[in-house]
């Protein structure tokens, strides 16, 4: 905050830090959970840019606590009126479709769900499918006694996103199959046998086809981001300047301060 040597532009900003310390008296602090600083997000989005799933879903709770915030102060402007705060709060847009639209397609951990689309949810439903078919295979042959003595353990694995089990070095020639790994004392080799190598060839196609339709969705959902990116902006600006405002409020009601009558005649008066 830097000093102004404008008599208006101090009253406004006193009216507007009175008005907030009022409204701290009367309901508390507002809430401002959930909101971000996604500009760089928004200018990216804006020129056609693919936001990332944690980018999308700042975006989304951004747009949540505006929407809470305008409520809350909407709400004590109806019974006591705020007209200085009004100015900022009342350009607050909600824009609820994007905020639903994102988080019906990404989970609160940053994941896209399979119902973000139908596609990916086919997909998703023949990777299972898939996966079940190999590790049903490679369970079936680990548990066979004559290939139980080859191995180092008996378990599955997943080394470069393909199904594996770790054979004994000595065993190798007793296995078709793709040496993917190896263990750091060289004893232990992780093969995908032979059996498998086609329904892994099949559940990588798969995965290929999972980040493709993962792409169209961030990018449908960064495209209705970018359509309302000049709004989103004018969001930031007013959020940013309420929480200013409030800041300056909690200082004031902090330090128990009141609010000064100033003029323009240059006289100062201290009591106590």
């Amino acid at each position: 905050l830097r000093p102004s040597p404008h008599f208006q532009e101090v009253q406004q900003r006193l009216k507007e830090t009175d008005e907030a310390v009022f409204v701290m008296r009367l309901k508390g602090t507002p809430p401002f959970g959930g909101i971000t600083d996604i500009s760089p997000a928004v200018q990216r989005a804006a020129v056609g840019g693919m936001l990332n799933t944690r980018e999308l879903l700042d975006t989304a709770n951004t747009l949540h606590g505006g929407r809470l915030l305008k409520q809350f102060l909407s709400g004590i402007h109806t019974e006591h009126e705020i007209p200085s705060l009004h100015v900022y709060f009342s350009q607050i847009a909600e824009h609820r479709e994007v905020e639903q639209k994102i988080n019906s397609c990404i989970s609160e951990q940053g994941e896209i769900v399979d119902h973000a689309s139908p596609e990916l949810a086919r997909i998703r439903q023949a990777l299972r499918a898939g996966e079940g078919q190999i590790r049903d295979r490679l369970e079936q042959m680990i548990r066979t006694p004559s290939v139980q003595k080859m191995l180092q353990e008996q378990l599955i694995t997943i080394r470069n996103d393909r199904f594996v089990i770790p054979v004994k070095q000595e065993y190798r020639s007793h296995f078709g199959g793709i040496i993917h790994d190896q263990s750091a004392s060289g004893a232990t080799l992780f093969i995908e046998p032979e059996s498998v190598v086609q329904l892994n060839n099949k559940l990588r196609e798969l995965k290929l086809k999972e980040e493709k339709e993962i792409e169209k969705i961030l990018r449908e959902l960064s495209g209705l981001v970018g359509a309302i990116a000049d709004s989103l902006k004018n969001n930031l600006q007013m959020l940013a300047e309420l929480d200013f405002i409030f800041a300056k409020a909690g200082l004031a009601y902090a330090m128990k301060a009141t609010l000064p009558r100033i003029n323009e005649r240059g006289r100062i008066k201290l009591k106590q």
